[in-house]
This record gives structure tokens, C-alpha cells and sequence, in this order.
């Protein structure tokens, strides 16, 4: 029986960025879907139920911290591994999306595709 594929969810509002990540993670062998705004990511996360979800932080409307603290609130998706990735690299940033709940946190400007994909796979505990 063939292994099902990890489903990844990825809530960035520029376009381009979600198209690169998400056409290098397919060819990786994930299964992902795409939200550009932060109640979009809520409402996908809630029917789709993904494996992990790549959070953008700076949004508009509802931002990526809004997102994770909503997340974190729900019983039914408060398990959902999140990773943030964004371009805010202060330490503060990254300490408050970790006692929020995150996994990890990528910063935008510093990453590259085998990074984001090592990152996925550690936080879900499987390899490539």
C-alpha cells in the first residue's frame, strides 16, 4: 500500500512566494494547498485538516499571529504542527510564535527550498 502523502498548507499572501514553495514541495512529494489570507488558512485548516501549515506572519486583515492563536484555541486544530515563515527576523518574533505554539519559524529572506523541506520533515518526524 502506497504511503499517503504528508498535506501541507501554505498561508502566504504574495503569490509568487506560494507558487515557487509549493511546485519545489509537490516535487518533493507533498500534497499542498494554498491560502493568501489568514481567515482562508482557518477555514482550510478546519476542513482539509493538513499535516503542517507554513505560516506567513505579516498578512492583511488577520495576520499570521492572529492565525496561530486561533489555531492554538481550537480543539481540532490546536494539534496542527506550524511552521512560521516570514520575513520578521527580530528575536522577539520568534520567541512569541514559540510560546504561541509553533514548531519552528523560517526567516523568508535566509531560506532555501531544502531548508523549508529538512524543517517539514523534522517537525513531522519523517524523512525524504
Amino acid at each position: 500500500m502506497a504511503k499517503a502523502k504528508k498535506k501541507i498548507l501554505i498561508t502566504e499572501d504574495e503569490q509568487s512566494i506560494s507558487n515557487v514553495l509549493r511546485n519545489k514541495l509537490e516535487r518533493y512529494g507533498f500534497e499542498v494547498i494554498l491560502a493568501s489570507t489568514g481567515e482562508e488558512s482557518l477555514n482550510k485548516t478546519k476542513a482539509m485538516k493538513p499535516d503542517l501549515v507554513l505560516l506567513d506572519l505579516i498578512m492583511p486583515h488577520k495576520d499570521g499571529f492572529q492565525v496561530l492563536e486561533e489555531m492554538k484555541k481550537d480543539k481540532d486544530m490546536k494539534k496542527i504542527d506550524v511552521i512560521v515563515f516570514s520575513n520578521l527576523g527580530q528575536e522577539a518574533d520568534m520567541k512569541r510564535t514559540k510560546e504561541m505554539g509553533a514548531s519552528d519559524y523560517i526567516i523568508k529572506s535566509n531560506m532555501s527550498i531544502s531548508e523549508v523541506v529538512e524543517k517539514i520533515n523534522k517537525v513531522l518526524g519523517s524523512r525524504v
